[in-house]
């Protein structure tokens, strides 16, 4: 019993010690607790300065890649086609010869043509100039003659009246002397009308007839003239060969196409536009056109036209993007990614999307104050991708937080660790 007393105190004894022995650094760590509280933390952050340059809003489309024109080429004669000098993959120039149709038909028809005006004219000719001499005095000799006939028959009528008034012939012998008198004043009427006409020349309806069958031959050599002519097959545009049709000794006609070309120096993307949008798009507007085929690329086009009127189902308008294609890497069919400058604006204070606070409220941003945040309302205007228009709130030369606002409180103490440099 008395060892066990001996130990009960012994473990007593040590216990004090290590609690008087262990009080001293807790009180030193109390004393100096309140110390290390009134030392504030400085939160890091990265900030660029505002600055003034020029902001885009784009819209994102997409279309598909096609030639300014495609154009099928056919033979406005029908007839076996003689020669075709082109082939598919081949570059040709507007005007350019790309085939030919037999023209013997055609140049025959043409003589034919001619051949009849020539007679029209030379009738038209002798109209003008009137009667030669010798027909004149052929028609007056016929004229005397058939008057000179017609008085020696008048005479014998007029013998054979008395005659027949003392009954020494009958009537029907009168008849006939009375019908031969009337036959012959006939003839001398006419051939006296004939030397009128020749002496006084064509009547006006006569050339007035003439005339408009001179005008219809002259026509008819026109018409025979551009037939011949359509014999040789030009190209309408400049371009490339994309299809041949035909080959020599085909026939064709005017529903027969022959090659397809396709002008692709220029190429075209429509995009459909929401109607919300186009009355800030304008004619000239910049585009970027990104394609599969070249990934690693961009192609520059630009507003070329917008349609007048809207969809009534989409609400949106087509929007032609001509594009440069002399290279001609673009080839119509491919499909298109399309970033359309929509509004542009220069000389505004652009800060950066990564700097505002919009969980509620209006819009804030903080800066950075002598070494301290500053939180800042802030109006805006346009806003692009990366940048925002400043509207109010906000000076140029501001330096605005960018990373590490979302720790920060208004006034609390910041350190900066990087300054971003402005585009």
């Amino acid at each position: 019993m008395k060892r066990v007393l001996i130990l009960t105190g012994i473990l007593i004894l040590l216990g004090f010690v290590f609690y008087w022995t262990g009080a001293g650094p807790r009180e030193e760590i109390k004393a100096s607790q309140p110390i290390m509280d009134n030392r504030e933390r400085q939160i890091p952050v990265e900030t660029v300065l505002l600055h003034r340059g020029s902001l885009d809003r784009r819209l994102h489309l997409t279309g598909s890649i096609m030639s300014e024109a495609m154009v099928d080429v056919f033979s406005k004669v029908s007839g076996i086609l003689e020669r075709i000098r082109v082939d598919q993959g081949d570059r040709v120039k507007a005007d350019q010869v790309v085939a030919m149709v037999e023209r013997e038909e055609k140049e025959a028809q043409l003589q034919e043509a001619r051949a009849a005006l020539d007679v029209l004219r030379a009738r038209w000719t002798q109209m003008e100039t009137g009667a030669r001499p010798e027909e004149l005095a052929q028609v007056e000799q016929l004229v005397r003659q058939t008057k000179a006939r017609w008085e020696t028959r008048l005479d014998d009528y007029k013998r054979l009246k008395n005659l027949k008034e003392r009954d020494f012939i009958s009537q029907q012998r009168l008849d006939e002397a009375m019908l031969q008198v009337t036959l012959s004043e006939a003839e001398y009427n006419s051939a006296n009308e004939k030397l009128t006409l020749l002496r006084k020349g064509a009547r006006q309806e006569d050339r007035d007839a003439l005339l408009a069958q001179i005008r219809q031959a002259e026509a008819a050599v026109r018409l025979a003239r551009i037939h011949l002519k359509n014999t040789t097959i030009r190209a309408p545009i400049g371009g490339i060969i994309s299809k041949r049709y035909l080959d020599r000794g085909a026939s064709v006609s005017a529903s027969t196409p022959l090659v397809r070309i396709v002008a692709m120096d220029t190429v075209k993307v429509v995009v459909q536009v929401v109607e919300r949008e186009l009355a800030r798009l304008r004619t000239g507007a910049v585009a970027d056109i990104h394609v599969d085929a070249y990934s690693d690329e961009v192609f520059r086009g630009a507003v070329a036209r917008i349609s007048p009127t809207v969809d009534p189902e989409s609400r949106t308008a087509d929007v032609e993007i001509q594009v440069d294609n002399r290279d001609h890497r673009l080839k119509p069919g491919m499909f298109a990614r399309v970033s359309l400058i929509a509004q542009r604006r220069d000389g505004v204070l652009l800060l950066s999307r990564d700097s505002l606070l919009r969980e509620s409220g209006p819009t804030r941003v903080f800066v950075h104050d002598t070494g301290r945040a500053s939180l800042r309302e802030v109006r805006l205007g346009l806003e692009g991708e990366q940048y925002v228009e400043v509207m109010g709130g906000l000076r140029e030369g501001d330096e605005v937080i960018v990373a590490g606002q979302y720790e920060l409180k208004d006034g609390m103490p910041v350190k900066v660790i990087r300054r971003h440099e402005n585009p």
